[in-house]
């Protein structure tokens, strides 16, 4: 534990609460928020500098889709899905995104606005919004959609691991392409095609095989024994689509608005007294009865993150990598803190610096996240739980997390601070030597996006390495 001395400053001096406080029985709700700690006079109250020890992981607990804390994830309107391929981020790796979604009719029993015999399908389209793309987008994607031969379910009792990992190749026949698309991501921002005279949002579409509408129709004509009977009778017909990449090239993930996937059926019908009528039918998502996920997956084979996984070095490593869910977490120990003497800590901060070694030209295409997350776990590094400073305040913007710039040596780096006060009170008041800290990026609706690197424990750069910055008072015994 390095101390040091700070310029003494005019502030509220925590005084008859403190001598109260016996033993390590410190009080959870003795914690001071931002603009009540006390001034620093190295007699009762201190600054100080904990080194950390670090460790890079691979975080694969993320859930894009199915229920968490007893919310369906896929029902939330600003959650997006990544579909494309980042074949060799130089440090990171290659990820792979595809998307999996259902759609259905508007109403049970279903009928088209004409006799099923006297529909001319002339086109079918699943169209999905685009948001944003993330990596080199001076690039273009080929994506293929399959359909879907095993259920999304939605079951509540589904653990996490079987929604996590529902979907595997053998959930669609890479052999039966339904539809192909390139997608050039330097333009489908401002590409808004019109349809029937209006514009619309940039979007993918998929044109579907004829085939596809003839088995609608068939189903339709079925009636009550048909698809289109139920809900449940469509979704067991038809189980969804499948959006995959091309998975053996690509510098980019786009981004899209699964939530508002369509499918629109546009045909003809003869008239009653000659002519014909051009309309369209739409199927959609619902979020009340079908789901949607994206399986991402990471290899970091080859890349400069590979060496940092997993060492279980003793003073950590010298460089930490972080991805958004799922992918690159951090375990941080503090060993110092559960050896020191009971005190009341007033303010404590954990700091992250970007590492002045990366290669800044890969991350103006793969850019750094705007905001981490913070979780407290155990040894395993496996029984996360959300950090208890953001419910003791009930405010992330307590516990901040954002990225922010500092100057060092005349060059601006981005920095990460995490508010842990509470936390850090209780490990130095239990002596708790099992408790750790996990940092990774917070998944602000675009899983799999941004990605940073930082100097680790073991870096040699000390105004670079991470560090937990602490203000605390001595208890004074009776």
């Amino acid at each position: 534990m390095n101390t040091k001395k700070t310029p003494h400053f005019a502030g509220i001096i925590l005084i008859s609460f403190c001598v109260l406080i016996t033993n390590w029985r410190c009080k959870e709700n003795t914690i001071l928020t931002k603009n009540l700690v006390p001034a620093v006079d190295n007699i009762n109250t201190f600054d100080t500098v904990f080194n950390l020890v670090t460790h890079t992981i691979y975080q694969d607990s993320f859930l894009t889709g199915g229920y968490r804390s007893g919310l369906q994830l896929s029902s939330s309107s600003t959650y997006y899905t990544a579909c494309g391929t980042i074949k060799s981020d130089p440090s990171f790796g290659k990820t792979v995104a595809s998307m999996h979604v259902e759609v259905l009719p508007a109403v049970p029993n279903f009928v088209f606005k004409a006799n099923v015999d006297s529909v001319m399908m002339d086109s079918i389209v699943l169209s999905m919004p685009f948001k944003m793309a993330y990596g080199d987008t001076n690039s273009s994607a080929g994506l293929q959609t399959f359909k879907l031969y095993r259920s999304i379910k939605t079951d509540k009792s589904l653990a996490r691991d079987s929604a996590q990992y529902e979907f595997t190749k053998d959930s669609f026949d890479i052999g039966n392409v339904l539809s192909t698309i390139n997608v050039n991501f330097d333009n489908i921002a401002a590409d808004s095609p019109l349809i029937a005279g209006v514009r619309q949002q940039p979007q993918i579409r998929f044109p579907l095989p004829a085939w596809f509408g003839d088995s609608l129709k068939a189903q339709v004509a079925l009636g009550s024994t048909g698809a289109m009977a139920t809900y449940s009778s469509f979704l067991a017909w038809w189980k969804g689509f499948a959006i995959v990449p091309d998975s053996n090239t690509g510098r980019t993930l786009g981004y899209f608005d699964s939530y508002r996937t369509r499918l629109t059926f546009y045909y003809r019908y003869n008239k009653v007294g000659g002519g014909q009528d051009t309309v369209n039918d739409v199927f959609s998502y619902d979020p009340f009865y079908c789901n949607r996920f994206n399986t991402i997956t990471r290899d970091y084979s080859g890349s400069i993150s590979n060496n940092f996984i997993k060492t279980n070095a003793l003073l950590g490593d010298s460089l930490m990598f972080l991805q958004n869910e799922p992918g690159l977490a951090n375990i941080i120990s503090i060993p110092e803190a559960a050896t020191l003497a009971n005190v009341i800590v007033n303010k404590a901060e954990l700091v992250f610096t970007g590492a002045p070694t990366q290669n800044w030209s890969d991350t103006l295409n793969y850019s750094p996240m705007a905001r981490l997350q913070i979780f407290r776990t155990d040894t395993s590094g496996n029984n996360d739980k959300i950090a208890e400073d953001y419910a003791q305040f009930n405010s992330s913007a307590f516990v901040d997390g954002k990225r922010t710039n500092v100057l060092i040596n005349g060059i601006n780096y981005p920095q990460y601070r995490f508010t842990v006060t509470y936390s850090l009170q209780k490990i130095i008041s239990q002596k708790d030597t099992t408790f750790r800290f996990k940092i990774m990026g917070a998944n602000l609706g675009y899983p799999a996006a941004y990605r940073m690197i930082f100097c680790g424990s073991a870096s040699k750069q000390d105004e670079f390495k991470p560090r937990l910055e602490m203000i605390y008072t001595k208890i004074n015994k009776l």
